[in-house]
């Protein structure tokens, strides 16, 4: 497997990341460990989940399954998709932001995530708000690094510029 560094992350990741949104849902527990233990087999060691895929089952299954082997994985998930009935359940507003990482950390059975992805544009909560959050979970040590995904570049180069004001690493990734 041909490995590159993330970003400025420092961390080598495999060229094919595993992506998880069918696992828990159309794809039982037992054939997603099966895929996850080809994968890590086969020299994958960056899998990607996130809180909404299959109402959260995708995170329970993908943290069960690499959990004898966690410290070998790069582990991405996503937050900011409406999980809940309450209307704080979802977005990126700094409580949804803490709440919503701490409920990924508990599905995924782990005390830290490697990369936070924040899943989609909130335009309801200041970019400031979502940074100094994020900000807060690296300091914490709840997460080691944070992307986005589905983000238009202006918002990232904001992002970025808030980073540097808040003395913290830029997002290392950009997903479409």
């Amino acid at each position: 497997m041909d490995y590159r560094t993330l970003g400025r992350s420092g961390m080598k990741v495999s060229r094919l990341c595993l992506g998880t949104m069918m696992f828990g849902g159309p794809t039982d527990a037992a054939t997603s460990t099966r895929l996850i233990a080809k994968a890590m087999d086969s020299g994958i060691n960056f899998i990607d989940t996130a809180d909404g895929y299959n109402a959260g089952s995708s995170e329970e299954v993908t943290g069960a399954a690499i959990a004898p082997n966690r410290h070998a994985w790069i582990l991405a998930t996503k937050i900011a998709n409406r999980v809940g009935k309450g209307p704080n359940e979802g977005g990126l507003s700094r409580k949804w932001v803490v709440q919503g990482t701490e409920a990924c950390l508990t599905r995924l059975g782990t005390d830290f995530i490697d990369i936070l992805y924040l899943h989609k544009e909130d335009h309801g909560t200041p970019l400031e708000t979502t940074v100094r959050a994020l900000a807060d979970l690296v300091r914490a040590g709840k997460i080691r690094h944070f992307g986005v995904s589905n983000y238009r570049s202006w918002r990232i180069a904001e992002i970025c510029r808030l980073c540097d004001a808040e003395g913290i690493d830029r997002p290392i990734v950009s997903q479409p």
